[in-house]
């Protein structure tokens, strides 16, 4: 997945934000125990949303428990990393390191350049193998969803042969598999999950392609925007329609809680990430700011973040805020916000 779902702010909203940290840290822990210690690494925003929405969707939540996560010298915290729901979520983040590393071998022009990317996959090829047989008992369509996948080259291709582009059809591919991923999190209401996970697929390929463009047309890379400038104008009607979609969609799901955290995560927060990537360049300045503040504040003072987080990628503690014009102080975020969602105990 491509990490545009963030997290709560602990400032502004220390309940959602604690809920989310639990279930941050505990498909962490998830990662480490089903697949092995370097797969902690690739927890994410994403799966983590998965794994909330599974559990507000199940008659009986998954009471949290107290432990250890990234340090197991650390002081023990709540984590939810039990049940159905956080081992879906940690199966398709695997699914999901694979399906970005065939992209990756796809995109390379020589068998040379793709080595190191297949060398890690066949490295990989047993967790895997093991995801995928978790997410096929629970009666996910592994194989229909890795056919859409490869089907996106193809219509590239055509795209590319035509001389024109068409959103829609360039992000079926996309809105297939979040369709499927979204509808599994739950045993009831899938058709509704279906739809709010179509409508993310296309958001997430529209947006992904906007930021990439001037990389893509510096590499030769395929990018619907440099073929057909003028879809660019229609970005912003495509995006609401769909962000419309998901909101009321969200609102008819039979939740039997973690409903303000989710109307925060695929409502305003998605709205604003969106509105961000929209007005371009703005974008990479202000993760670049963020970067900076935490920079200075871990220098200057006992900071919220891990010593991980400048190495690894594997505390999600990057532009995840929500504030608004909330006025707040202290922390790593442009806003003075202290987001952090940190699985290490620092």
């Amino acid at each position: 997945m491509f990490g545009f779902l963030t997290a709560p702010c602990s400032a502004c909203r220390s309940q959602e934000h604690s809920v989310y940290r639990a279930h941050f840290c505990g498909l962490c822990n998830r990662l480490r125990q089903d697949y092995g210690l370097p797969m902690r690494f690739l927890v994410n925003r994403d799966a983590t949303f998965l794994s909330i929405l599974g559990n507000a969707l199940a008659a009986t939540q998954e009471a949290p428990q107290s432990a250890t996560c990234c340090n197991p010298l650390g002081k023990p915290r709540w984590v939810v990393q039990e049940g159905d729901p956080v081992s879906y979520a940690a199966a398709v983040t695997l699914c999901g390191l694979k399906a970005k590393l065939d992209d990756e071998v796809a995109d390379r022009r020589s068998w040379l350049t793709g080595m190191p990317v297949r060398g890690l996959r066949g490295a990989l090829s047993g967790q895997i193998a093991k995801a995928e047989l978790r997410l096929n008992r629970l009666g996910f369509p592994v194989d229909a969803v890795a056919e859409a996948l490869e089907e996106q080259t193809h219509i590239e291709k055509h795209a590319t042969a035509a001389g024109k582009a068409h959103l829609d059809d360039l992000s079926r591919p996309s809105a297939f598999s979040f369709g499927k991923i979204v509808a599994h999190t739950g045993g009831q209401a899938r058709e509704t999950l279906e739809e709010i996970g179509q409508s993310l697929g296309r958001v997430i390929y529209s947006m992904d392609a906007w930021m990439d463009r001037k990389q893509d047309q510096r590499t030769g890379q395929f990018n619907p925007f440099l073929l057909q400038p003028g879809l660019m104008n229609t970005v912003p009607a495509m995006v609401e329609r769909d962000l419309y979609t998901i909101s009321s969609g969200l609102r008819n799901l039979p939740l039997s809680g973690h409903r303000e955290l989710l109307d925060l995560i695929l409502g305003r927060n998605l709205q604003k990430t969106c509105a961000r990537i929209l007005e371009d360049g703005r974008m990479a300045h202000s993760s670049s700011a963020n970067q900076k503040k935490r920079k200075q504040n871990h220098q200057s003072g006992p900071a919220p973040l891990c010593d991980f987080c400048d190495v690894f990628l594997c505390c999600d503690c990057g532009n995840v805020c929500d504030c608004g014009d909330t006025d707040c102080s202290g922390g790593c975020c442009d806003c003075g916000c202290d987001c952090d969602v940190c699985c290490c105990d620092c």
